[in-house]
């Protein structure tokens, strides 16, 4: 018995769904957090604040906060830059606790 190709589609259709249920998790984890200062506790604008092997990627507000949304699997590494601290990486394994991230002015 031939095919028609009407159908052929009904064929391919499961095999992409079950196929991106593999590369992503069901659901997008979101890390969030705040950026200061490691010795006055000021909250730092502007840092940028993105994951190392994505494309994930956000700037903190006037209050230091953040928050990043990924389809990765937990753990991921943020960095944190900004042109007056020195950087910093970060491993989070779990994005329901909030990240308190302290940076280091540069040229201590």
């Amino acid at each position: 018995m031939k095919t028609s190709p009407a159908y052929q589609w009904l064929v391919a259709v499961p095999a992409l769904i079950f196929s991106t249920t593999e590369i992503y998790p069901g659901k997008p984890a979101e890390i969030s957090g705040q950026i200061i200062h490691t010795e006055t506790g000021q909250r730092i604008e502007n840092a940028y604040v993105y994951i190392v092997s994505g494309e994930e990627e956000s700037l903190s507000d006037k209050n230091g906060r953040f928050s990043i949304t990924t389809w990765q699997q937990l753990p991921v590494t943020l960095v944190i830059e900004h042109p007056q601290y020195k950087k910093k990486k970060v491993r989070t394994t779990d994005a329901s606790q909030k990240q308190v991230i302290k940076l280091e002015p540069k040229g201590q």
